[in-house]
């Protein structure tokens, strides 16, 4: 049985990103290396996209967001 993907969990490029949140593209990137961003996707050597839902859940709360959200 197929599974249908909701809208927030579609995977959307660094530009929508950089959208979403409000600042550059290279932005999201140089937060996700120091563990302050959700890690993106990497599909294949040149595609990475972030999930949707993650990225709405960081700004939900950028500054208590947290990297390994199971150890909360």
């Amino acid at each position: 049985m197929a599974q249908h993907a909701t809208a927030d969990d579609r995977l959307i490029t660094d530009k929508e990103t950089a959208h979403l949140i409000g600042a550059s593209r290279s932005w999201p990137w140089k937060l996700a290396a120091v563990g302050k961003f959700p890690k993106p996707i990497k599909l294949s050597a040149r595609c990475t996209r972030w999930r949707l839902s993650s990225v709405r859940e960081w700004m939900a709360d950028p500054q208590g967001w947290q990297e390994n959200q199971g150890d909360i």
